[in-house]
C-alpha cells in the first residue's frame, strides 16, 4: 500500500461522516416534507458544502504521486477535511422536535454558525494551497487559490446583509462556483 492509498482510506471515513450528515438530514426532509418549513438559503449552503465535498476530495489526486508523504502534508489533508466535516455537521439539522422542521428558523438560527464554519475552512484552504503549490510543487493547487478567493465574497455577503436576495444569492453563487471548480481543474484524472 503507498502513502497516499493508506492517507487517503482514512480521509475517505471522515468524508464518509460529513456525507452521511448531508444526506441523512436530506432524506428525513424528504419524508417530512409536509411538516417541514422549505428555507432555500439553507437548501443551497447544504448543496455548497456538498459541492465543496466533492471538489475537495477530487483535488486530493494531486497528491497520488507523492511517495513519502511528509506529517505536515498529512496533518494540512487532515485539518481540511475535518474542517468539511463540521461543516456538514452544523448546516445539517437535526430535525428531531418540532422546532427543527422549520429550515428558515433553523437558518436565522444557525446561519452564522455554519457560515463561519465556511469562512474558516476558505482561510484553512487558503494556507494549504499556498503551502501545496509552493512548497510541494502542486501547481495545481497554487491556482486554485483565485477560486477559494472568489468564495469569500459569497459567505461574507451572507454573513453580513440579512436580506432575503442577498441569503438566496451567495449561497447560489457558491454552488456556481462548486459546479466550475471541477470542470476548470479536474475535467479528467490522470
Amino acid at each position: 500500500m503507498k502513502p497516499f492509498d493508506f492517507i487517503i482510506l482514512f480521509f475517505s471515513f471522515i468524508y464518509s461522516l460529513g456525507l452521511t450528515h448531508l444526506l441523512f438530514a436530506a432524506t428525513r426532509m424528504i419524508r417530512h416534507r409536509r411538516r417541514l418549513v422549505f428555507s432555500w438559503p439553507h437548501a443551497l449552503w447544504m448543496v455548497s458544502a456538498l459541492g465543496m465535498m466533492f471538489g475537495n476530495w477530487l483535488s486530493l489526486w494531486d497528491f497520488r504521486a507523492f511517495d513519502p508523504m511528509s506529517l505536515g502534508v498529512i496533518v494540512g489533508g487532515f485539518a481540511v477535511v475535518v474542517m468539511q466535516y463540521v461543516i456538514c455537521a452544523l448546516v445539517s439539522p437535526d430535525l428531531e422536535t418540532e422546532d427543527d422542521f422549520d429550515l428558515r428558523r433553523f437558518h436565522q438560527r444557525e446561519g452564522r454558525t455554519y457560515l463561519v464554519a465556511f469562512l474558516a475552512f476558505l482561510i484553512l484552504c487558503l494556507a494549504a494551497n499556498a503551502a501545496a503549490g509552493s512548497g510541494l510543487g502542486v501547481r495545481n493547487w497554487a491556482d486554485q487559490n483565485w477560486t477559494v478567493l472568489a468564495m469569500f465574497a459569497p459567505v461574507i455577503l451572507a454573513l453580513t446583509v440579512r436580506a432575503n436576495w442577498a441569503q438566496v444569492a451567495a449561497p447560489l453563487a457558491m454552488v456556481a462556483m462548486m459546479i466550475v471548480f471541477p470542470i476548470v481543474y479536474y475535467p479528467a484524472l490522470r
